[in-house]
């Protein structure tokens, strides 16, 4: 199965994680809650799969275009 990364479309912290390892997600589905000058900012899913690698926690400070995740897609 392919593997592809999520990747932060935007510059913060991250507020929270919403999936866990291991967790089937959903083409759509938020997985990541992005906080930028104190609005919250959803990131989805752009693939069907299994999250294989969370490499993010809560306050990380992330950068456009940094790897949020590892999913292992349909």
């Amino acid at each position: 199965m392919p593997e592809t990364s999520l990747r932060a479309p935007i510059p913060g912290i991250i507020q929270s994680v919403t999936v866990k390892e291991g967790q089937y997600i959903k083409c759509g589905e938020i997985v990541v809650l992005i906080n930028v000058m104190k609005m919250e900012n959803p990131v989805v899913a752009h693939a069907n799969g299994k999250v294989k690698k969370i490499l993010v926690k809560e306050w990380d400070e992330i950068h456009f275009g940094d790897p949020l995740l590892i999913i292992e897609e349909d």
